[in-house]
């Protein structure tokens, strides 16, 4: 009976006992988890994106924020036109040529109720004008004059979209037309086309042409009258204009398509602080511009982009290695990092947390540009930024006066409207700038005057979360500690109280059996006398 009382308390005791290190471990578990997932520290949108495919492009630096279905095929519509504006922007060098409409462009070559202006052959517009109707108002006459124009055939100037699609890093489309309309071989994906709009608004005549709202070309055959009314043609894109209720504030290009086949699809960018944002939305379902003022409110909610040159000090090392003993092997050169070049990451990463890769291995023609390496940018296991150092003269420095007046003459041509933006938001990026700063600082606790709040480094975040952690463990040791002798206390007093009653058992029975021998004695002896 010992024995088996031994084996049965024993048996308890590690029940106790597993029970005990399961919940610690379980608790553990909860409170690391927390720092485990900070790791994959990469937002996911809140919302559903009810379109079948979907983009997120950060414009500078190429990340890309948000995906859906991004690389399957869909057909595109008329947002085939930005890739055909720059087709025909990078080959015709004078954009006041008058182009005649042929009965190709204004008969054959357009569906039933295709969105023209109009035009009937023989009339003549500019390129300009043409351009100005191909991205305002979608029309697809002005869409195969101009490819009738740069290339002789619709056919012809597909393949030059091809050529520049691939040029540009497509790898899901095929063009077949100029205008976007349906055909089996004429396809892309939501990736292809936003990286085609990632490229065009580096045009600046694009852009000029893009962000206006209402423009009036000149007379056809339709409207002889150069002061009608009717000539006056208004962009489609509704959150590009104030009197929508779409309008979403810092939206400066785009473009609006849809077919049958196609469903509505969309191409939207949108500029605010250093960040410009890139949102592809194909095969949507009168929700594309729902889903993109989602994407647009997750993106700039949750990410902020890095200038390269301000953040990174790669740049020094590199020139160290043109030193001998800190003397320069030639005052002539220094070297530069383009001015565009961004990082984009989520707005809880600082800029130390990248990692970045020094590389000299270039193209040619990146080579010809005048670029001597560059510097790729990763986060966990995302590209998110590519900078290229350039080497410069004394001679090129020289002529960064004549490049400056260069690039001011290209900013009248952007659109007043733009201008005005970015004039608004060069006065706010210094506030962006400082506020960035002090969270990049080396300070564990730092203070962000913009945001006004206490902001604690992930570093340390993780620290304090740690020694939560085994400040918490340590509790939990002592309570279990304190219990586990509560409980051997407990035990022991009910062996004591078993044991006490035991023995008063058995000195009850004793004196029992004690007064009945000595009455059976007493009895024997009063028979004998």
């Amino acid at each position: 009976m010992l024995r088996l009382f031994k084996k049965v308390k024993k048996q308890k005791r590690f029940r106790f006992a597993s029970i005990s290190v399961f919940l610690v471990l379980i608790l553990i578990l909860s409170l690391f988890t927390p720092i485990l997932s900070f790791a994959d520290s990469w937002p996911s949108c809140p919302e559903a994106i009810e379109a079948e495919g979907a983009v997120l492009l950060d414009a500078n630096s190429g990340t890309v924020l948000y995906a859906k279905n991004e690389h399957n095929k869909y057909f595109p519509a008329s947002i085939t036109k930005v890739l055909t504006a720059i087709v025909v922007l990078e080959n015709v060098e004078n954009l006041e040529t008058k182009i005649s409409f042929s009965s190709a462009a204004t008969k054959d070559n357009l569906e039933v109720n295709s969105t023209v202006i109009g035009a009937v052959p023989g009339d003549k517009l500019s390129v300009r004008d043409c351009l100005y109707c191909l991205l305002l108002h979608s029309a697809n006459d002005c869409a195969n004059a101009l490819a009738e124009y740069v290339a002789g055939s619709n056919a012809k100037f597909a393949e030059m979209m091809n050529e520049k699609a691939k040029e540009i890093g497509c790898t899901d489309s095929h063009f077949t037309n100029p205008s976007g309309l349906n055909n089996e071989e004429h396809y892309t994906s939501a990736m292809d086309m936003a990286k085609i709009l990632q490229y065009a608004i580096r045009n600046p005549i694009f852009l000029q042409i893009d962000a206006t709202q209402a423009y009036t070309h000149a007379p056809i055959s339709k409207y002889p009258d150069a002061e009608a009314k009717e000539n006056t043609i208004y962009a489609h894109h509704k959150m590009m204009r104030k009197s929508y209720k779409e309008y979403y504030e810092g939206v400066f290009a785009g473009k609006t398509g849809y077919t049958m086949l196609a469903g509505n699809t969309l191409l939207t960018a949108c500029k605010r602080g250093d960040t410009t944002l890139i949102c592809a939305i194909l095969n949507g379902h009168n929700t594309q511009y729902k889903d993109t003022k989602k994407l647009f409110d997750f993106g700039f909610s949750c990410f902020n982009s890095y200038p390269v040159e301000k953040n990174d000090n790669r740049l020094l090392a590199l020139e160290n290695k043109w030193n001998v003993d800190g003397i320069p092997l030639s005052k002539a050169l220094h070297f530069t990092i383009g001015s565009t070049d961004q990082v984009c990451l989520p707005k809880e990463i600082p800029f130390q947390d990248v990692a970045s890769e020094l590389s000299y291995d270039l193209t040619e023609e990146e080579k010809e540009e005048g670029k001597v390496a560059k510097l790729v940018y990763h986060f966990e296991d995302r590209t998110v930024g590519t900078a290229y150092i350039y080497l410069e003269d004394e001679e090129s420095s020289k002529d960064k006066s004549s490049l400056s007046q260069t690039s001011l003459k290209k900013e009248e041509s952007i659109p007043k409207r733009i201008s005005v933006e970015l004039k608004k938001e060069e006065k706010s990026t210094e506030e962006t700038v400082d506020s960035s700063t002090e969270r990049q600082s080396n300070a564990p606790v730092i203070f962000d005057k913009k945001a006004g709040k206490i902001i604690i480094q992930k570093p340390i975040l993780n620290l304090l979360k740690i020694l939560l952690a085994l400040s918490v463990l340590v509790v939990l040791g002592f309570i279990g500690v304190y219990l586990f002798q509560r409980r051997e206390e407990l035990y022991r007093a009910r062996r004591r109280k078993r044991m006490l009653k035991h023995t008063k058992d058995l000195s009850r029975d004793q004196k029992a059996r004690r007064d009945l021998l000595l009455e059976k004695k007493r009895r024997e002896k009063k028979n004998r006398n």
